[in-house]
């Protein structure tokens, strides 16, 4: 991570036996239990990077529609493209682009009115992918010389833009049937990293607001993610990154399918097994594993 001292990292503890950096075949989006015909997806920050993987991977999963929000019209014009030549037939979904700044509440509503309206009358949105979000970078610093411009940035860019695009999707997500994925990161459950501070509490205050959003709205299934160590735009096309931008992709389309339907209200990683997860499925559905609580109180059954 820029700017920070590789040393200071956690050691990470896999939760599968088996920890994947690149796409493999029981999460394929060609797979036919992770079809998702039908189906509407918004993907937000869906321009570039790991949102755009996201895109590709529902369009090979032969999604009914695949709409991206972003700031860049270049991005987003260039981006759609890309999401049209993943269809297995492209003339069969609509592949539609909104741009929006998400900071501001307005422009988020209009964008999904605007996409549900171009989807046509009565159309739901079934899955939104909230994936936009800050350059860590850009809002690193140390608690003792933080500026209120520093900290009101973390929490602008990380969630602020979450907020308005969840409330927005809650008016268009069908009753029963609809998924929230939200892009999140290590640092929202991390032990304390020297520097992140910023970066990680807006993190971890975006992880407790989707877990009330699970809690007030139980009729949506809502799943949080570590998308991997991906290189992309936001941190410098980092040279050491290990992961394939199409694990998280496929890895996305497999949380929005029925076989993944144990893991709402969870925290995952992109890199664990989902085969393995499946296996584990007695010892996560309805217990507190994979959630972030107070160890020895919180988490006791």
């Amino acid at each position: 991570m820029p700017g920070v001292d590789p040393s200071l990292i956690p050691k990470v503890k896999p939760f599968t036996a088996t920890w994947h950096t690149s796409p493999y075949p029981f999460i394929s989006p060609t797979r036919p239990a992770l079809s998702a015909a039908g189906r509407n997806i918004v993907i937000t920050g869906g321009a570039t990077g790991i949102g755009l993987a996201v895109a590709q991977s529902f369009a090979r999963a032969g999604a009914s529609s695949v709409s991206i929000i972003g700031r860049r019209l270049d991005k987003l014009t260039a981006a759609i493209p890309l999401i049209l030549a993943a269809a297995p037939d492209p003339s069969a979904v609509k592949v539609h682009y909104e741009q929006a700044d998400l900071i501001s509440r307005d422009q988020a509503t209009r964008a999904f009115t605007k996409i549900t309206t171009a989807l046509g009358p009565d159309s739901k949105i079934d899955v939104l992918v909230s994936n936009a979000g800050p350059d860590p970078a850009a809002i690193a610093g140390v608690t003792a010389t933080v500026t209120d411009d520093n900290l009101w940035e973390a929490y602008k860019s990380t969630v602020l833009q979450a907020v308005h695009a969840i409330q927005a999707w809650l008016r268009f997500c069908p009753s029963g049937s609809g998924v929230l994925i939200s892009t999140n990161t290590c640092f929202a459950h991390f032990p304390p990293v020297p520097g992140f501070g910023m970066y990680s509490i807006a993190r971890a205050t975006l992880l407790k607001f989707t877990d009330y959003v699970q809690v007030e709205h139980p009729h949506v299934r809502v799943v949080s993610t570590q998308p991997g160590w991906v290189a992309t735009a936001a941190n410098g096309f980092q040279k050491e990154a290990p992961d394939d931008a199409e694990l998280p992709g496929n890895f996305y389309v497999w949380l929005a399918s029925e076989e993944a339907g144990f893991l709402k209200g969870k925290f995952v990683w992109a890199n664990w097994d989902a085969e393995e997860l499946v296996a584990r499925r007695g010892e996560i559905e309805g217990t507190k594993v994979l959630t972030m609580v107070l160890k020895g109180v919180d988490d006791n059954e």
